[in-house]
């Protein structure tokens, strides 16, 4: 073999040497990002799944602030309406103290700490697109009650006669109508989506339930 032929070789060689190390750098540097995604895919969706955990924890609570409110806001609305019918009674006159199961307003107080950490925490996009929607019409009907509270702790500070019967029945009936809006939200997102993390319960109160199962009726249709 020439001396020409065995330089030719050699400079063959060398660029096939130096190919498939640039194959392997490659290679190396594409599994490495790889890695680090597959790992960050992981733990969103271990993340994803906890905070799903902690939402449906937090959505029996409320649930059940919903339902002992609901009871506490009916039982008054009834009370009151019985006075009322009373003609020897001036009811505009009366206050909360002077109902027989008066325990004060009774705020509902939702809790929403679980869904706004689940917003915060960067994992809303591994969230599936119908889940994530059915958090946002829970949590929005939510803030609904949330305002209110906030606004009858505002007035409360100001107004003295906050607790005459008819300022006290009009918040009971604020909230005997918007709480069933709620939990129907919450009723609906255990059906398609929360039952798997926890959240199971199923509506109690009779009444509460009529009322949800009427209100579904019309969205359904």
């Amino acid at each position: 073999m020439s001396k020409k032929s065995i330089n030719r070789l050699k400079i063959s060689q060398r660029i096939s040497d130096h190919l498939i190390e640039a194959i392997l750098i490659f290679a190396s540097v594409f599994f490495a990002f790889w890695l680090t995604d597959y790992r960050e895919s992981h733990n969103k969706a271990e993340t994803l799944k906890i905070s799903l955990k902690q939402i449906a924890s937090e959505m029996e609570y409320n649930h059940k602030r919903i339902e002992s409110v609901f009871d506490y806001h009916s039982s008054l609305i009834q009370e009151i309406d019985s006075i009322k019918n009373q003609t020897d009674m001036d009811w505009e006159k009366l206050y909360g103290h002077n109902l027989k199961n008066w325990h004060g307003m009774q705020m509902p107080m939702l809790r929403s700490t679980a869904y706004q950490t689940f917003l915060n925490s960067g994992v809303t996009d591994k969230a599936e697109l119908e889940l994530a929607k059915s958090l946002a019409d829970i949590y929005n009907t939510q803030s609904i009650i949330e305002r209110l509270d906030n606004s009858f702790f505002n007035i409360a500070t100001t107004d003295r006669g906050l607790a005459a019967l008819p300022k006290v029945r009009h918040l009971a009936e604020i909230y005997v109508g918007i709480l069933p809006d709620v939990i129907m939200f919450y009723q609906d997102g255990k059906k398609n989506w929360l039952y798997e993390y926890g959240y199971e319960l199923d509506i109690e109160n009779d009444n509460l339930k009529s009322i949800v199962d009427i209100r579904m009726s019309y969205i359904q249709k």
